[in-house]
C-alpha cells in the first residue's frame, strides 16, 4: 500500500556519529596564581675531621637561629660514632669518635675510643 495520505510512522534508530570536527582555538592563558611561600632554608655541606676529631660547618650568612643539624660520617675501618659538639647560628662542630674492635675471650668488644682524624662528616642544617 503506498501514498501521500498514510500516518506517520515512528523514527528508526539513531545512527552512528559523524567524523570528529577541527579543534577550536586556544583559549586565553588565565592570571597567574599566587606564589608559594617560601619554605625553610636548608643547607647541606661536606667537611674532614681535623686532628681534634672535629668538623667545624661554618654558616654565611648566618641562620636566624641554630638550626636543626642532621650528620653521618662515610664508611671506614672501626666502629666510629659522630655528634653535635656545638651549634649555634652562626657554626656547627660534629666530633667524631673512632674504635676498633677487640676480641676478648671469643667475645667481640671495643677498646677505648679516640678522635677520628681524616673522616669525612656529611651535615644537613634546616632553619625552625
Amino acid at each position: 500500500m503506498g501514498g501521500t495520505s498514510g500516518g506517520t510512522g515512528t523514527p528508526g534508530p539513531a545512527g552512528p556519529p559523524g567524523p570528529t570536527g577541527p579543534d577550536g582555538e586556544q583559549g586565553v592563558q588565565g592570571p597567574p596564581g599566587d606564589p608559594a611561600p617560601a619554605g625553610p632554608r636548608v643547607e647541606r655541606r661536606t667537611a674532614v675531621t681535623n686532628t681534634s676529631g672535629d668538623a667545624v660547618f661554618t654558616w654565611a650568612p648566618a641562620f636566624a637561629a641554630p638550626p636543626v643539624v642532621t650528620a653521618a660520617v662515610q664508611a671506614g675501618d672501626g666502629f666510629r660514632s659522630a655528634r653535635v659538639a656545638a651549634n649555634s647560628a652562626a657554626s656547627t662542630t660534629v666530633h667524631v669518635d673512632t674504635s676498633t674492635g677487640v676480641t676478648l675471650l671469643g667475645i667481640g668488644v671495643l677498646a677505648v675510643g679516640g678522635p677520628a682524624a681524616g673522616v669525612t662528616v656529611h651535615v644537613q642544617a634546616i632553619a625552625v
